[in-house]
């Protein structure tokens, strides 16, 4: 509680200095594709990645230090996918199946993030710490074990950028869409994952990381709600609009 109100205290102490201050809270969602980036499924001739659906919802707070300069902050609820198609060669037959796998997992995302705002467009970049909640796997070929978050990495950091433009609104309400793309530094997979030959059931000659990556269509409602005044005694004060 001391460390929270601390940092509260910092922060209003920091956007004080600044002439043009407000706050903003809103709600936003996504959704679109993600990757799951691992060098051997890459050089595997047998395994294709397929296109996987992505998306997030959750709410997002701002600190506006003047009309160009904005420190955020988003709380966002992920669900990602990777889905693949292998071969399966059948000895019996002398053939090949075509089949499917999928892993899944939903996470909760912890963001702060620099946006730069001009002329109704913007350009954001930060960082995130992704905390996995749970997770899952399927395989046509009953090949795919039964999987707990402890088989991922629980927490890792991402590498966050995107760009929008603002696309309608009243004074001190409005709504942003854009694009934005999410990288995981770490390898999403536990020991107890290796062990279990994730992310696709395969042993490889070698190990080799893998690094979820999400492009997502995203879109923002935002509602100011006080701003930062100098009253007649010199001091600061947070005023409601």
């Amino acid at each position: 509680m001391r460390k929270l109100i601390a940092l509260l205290t910092g922060i209003f102490i920091f956007t004080s200095t600044f002439s043009q201050t407000w706050f903003d809270l809103g709600l936003k969602g996504g959704a679109g594709t993600s990757i799951l980036i691992n060098q051997n499924i890459w050089d595997d001739r047998d395994y294709n990645h397929r296109i996987s659906p992505a998306h997030c919802f959750g709410i997002k707070a701002g600190i506006n230090l003047s009309e160009n300069h904005e420190i955020t902050f988003d709380l966002l609820y992920n669900q990602f996918n990777q889905s693949f198609l292998y071969n399966q060669f059948d000895s019996l037959n002398n053939s090949s199946a075509l089949l499917g796998s999928k892993i899944t997992y939903n996470s909760m995302s912890y963001l702060l993030m620099y946006r730069f705002n001009k002329e109704g467009r913007y350009s954001e970049i930060g960082s995130s710490i992704e905390t996995i909640l749970n997770c899952s796997t399927e395989d046509d070929n009953n090949l795919a074990p039964s999987i707990n978050k402890n088989d991922l990495t629980r927490s890792f950091p991402c590498l966050v950028a995107g760009f929008g433009a603002y696309f309608m609104g009243t004074d001190n309400f409005g709504i942003t869409t854009g694009l934005r793309i999410s990288y995981g530094f770490s390898d999403i997979i536990s020991n107890s994952g290796k062990n279990l030959l994730l992310p696709n059931f395969k042993n490889y000659t070698t190990y080799t990381p893998s690094h979820p990556l999400s492009i997502q269509f995203i879109i923002e409602a935002n509602f100011d709600f006080a701003y930062v005044a100098k009253a007649q005694c010199s001091r600061r004060k947070l005023i409601l609009f």
